[in-house]
C-alpha cells in the first residue's frame, strides 16, 4: 500500500511539479514574487521569537543581503536575550570568531545527529564526533528524504567555516543534485519542499531551481505572509499525514523567505532568466527596512 501511495505521489509530481508555467505570465510571476517576499518579511518581523540558531543564521544572511535593519534587530535581540551560555559552540552559527568552550559528551548526546554535524562544521576543534558520525556526515549516498538536506547544510557550513576543498565542493554538488531530483518528484509543498530549495541555493546551485517550484511555493503562502509545515494534511515525511489544523510557523516561513531573498539578491540572473520580460522593481533593494 505504501509503495502504491509513493508511486501515486511521484506520478502527480511528474504532471504538476515541473518547470512549465501554465498560469502566470512573466510579469505576474514577478509581481507575486515581490509580494511574497514583502509579506514574508513582514511575517518574520511580527513573529521574531525563535531560539533556533540555524534559523537565525538564515535571518542574518537575509539581513546581510539587504541591510534591512528590522532583520538585523531580530538577530541582535535574540542573541541579547538568549539563554545560551556566552561560550556555547552554537554562538558560532552567528559569530564565527566567538570564543567557545569544548562541548561535552553529555551535551552532544542530547542533540540530533545533524545538529552535531552543524556544530562540528563550525567548530571542529571544540566538537568531537565519533568515527561513525564523521563517516555519515561525509557519506555521498547514505541518506534520503530529509536527511540529505540536513547533511547538505552541515557541509555548506563546513566549507564556509572550516575546509573549502574540492572534495567537499564535489560532495555538496552531488547532494544538491540528488535533493533537486527529490523536489522534482515530490508534489507536496511542505516544510521540506521549501527547505530543499533554500539549501540548494545556499549551496550555490540556482541552476537546479525551477520556476514552477517557486511559483507553487508562493501559491501556498498564507495571506499573512507565513508558510505552514503541512500541505493539505501532508507533512514532510513520505507517509506523514495529519487531519489537524495547521498554521504558519517560523521554521517553514524563514526557509521560504530565505529562498526568495537568495533568488533576488544573490542570484538575480535566475530571475532575469525565468521572467525575462518582467520589470523587477527592487522593493527591498539595499536601503534597509523601515
Amino acid at each position: 500500500m505504501r509503495l502504491l501511495l509513493a508511486a501515486g505521489i511521484a506520478g502527480i509530481g511528474v504532471l504538476v511539479n515541473d518547470n512549465v508555467s501554465w498560469t502566470q505570465s512573466d510579469q505576474a510571476f514577478a509581481d507575486s514574487f515581490e509580494r511574497a517576499l514583502r509579506i514574508g518579511t513582514d511575517w518574520m518581523v511580527t513573529h521574531p521569537e525563535t531560539e533556533n540558531l540555524a534559523l537565525l543564521y538564515m535571518v542574518a544572511d537575509m539581513a546581510a543581503l539587504t541591510d534591512d535593519v528590522r532583520l538585523r534587530r531580530i538577530v541582535a535581540n535574540t542573541v541579547t536575550n538568549s539563554v545560551l551560555p556566552p561560550d556555547s559552540v552554537w554562538r558560532r552559527m552567528l559569530e564565527p570568531g566567538a570564543s567557545v568552550r569544548r562541548t561535552t559528551w553529555e551535551e552532544l548526546s542530547e542533540l540530533q545527529d545533524y545538529q552535531r554535524w552543524f556544530l562540528y562544521a563550525i567548530a571542529p576543534q571544540r566538537v568531537e564526533l565519533t568515527d561513525a558520525e564523521r563517516t555519515a556526515m561525509f557519506a555521498p549516498d547514505r541518506f534520503v528524504w530529509g536527511s540529505r538536506t540536513h547533511q547538505l547544510l552541515a557541509l555548506i557550513l563546513y566549507k564556509n567555516r572550516t575546509a573549502n576543498t574540492p572534495a567537499v565542493t564535489d560532495l555538496i554538488n552531488h547532494l544538491s543534485e540528488k535533493i533537486a531530483l527529490e523536489e522534482h518528484w515530490d508534489v507536496r509543498i511542505t516544510d521540506l519542499y521549501l527547505q530543499r530549495m533554500a539549501f540548494v541555493l545556499a549551496a550555490g546551485r540556482p541552476d537546479l531551481i525551477r520556476r514552477r517550484w517557486v511559483e507553487r511555493a508562493i501559491a501556498s503562502q498564507y495571506a499573512d505572509g507565513g508558510w505552514s509545515a503541512y500541505w493539505h494534511g501532508w507533512g514532510s515525511g513520505l507517509f506523514a499525514f495529519s487531519f489537524s489544523s495547521k498554521v504558519p510557523n517560523s521554521h517553514t516561513t524563514v526557509q521560504g523567505v530565505w529562498t526568495l531573498y537568495m533568488l533576488k539578491y544573490r542570484y538575480p540572473d535566475w530571475l532575469r532568466r525565468n521572467a525575462s520580460t518582467a520589470s523587477w522593481t527592487g522593493t527591498l533593494a539595499r536601503r534597509g527596512g523601515t
